[in-house]
């Protein structure tokens, strides 16, 4: 039984070592690929911010949960590039990144 788990693993390790298992690329006509962009989020005491980097026209935002019940969120913004969200009440405990 060992053998057939160490065997069925190694055909799906040799599948992505030899590239034929892939995702979506981004098309390249200005769409976002199937699995959406690629973005990160991070977060300091007062503010939030987002940064996402797949080229192409898609609109988002970045939002906010403060302490003592506030919240915030950035303009909208479109394609690849970095914006942030402020807290004026309290500290920034969660940041997200919402699409359009």
């Amino acid at each position: 039984m060992r053998f057939r788990k160490a065997a069925a693993g190694l055909g799906i390790g040799a599948a992505l070592a030899l590239g034929s298992v892939s995702a979506p690329a981004a098309a390249h006509d200005g769409a976002v690929s199937a699995l959406g962009p690629s973005c990160t989020t991070g977060k300091n005491l007062t503010n939030g911010w987002g940064k996402c980097t797949t080229a192409g026209k898609y609109k988002w935002r970045v939002n906010v949960d403060c302490t003592l019940g506030g919240s915030g969120s950035s303009s909208i913004v479109t394609g690849p590039t970095r914006t942030n969200a402020y807290c004026s009440w309290g500290n920034v405990e969660r940041v997200s990144i919402e699409h359009f």
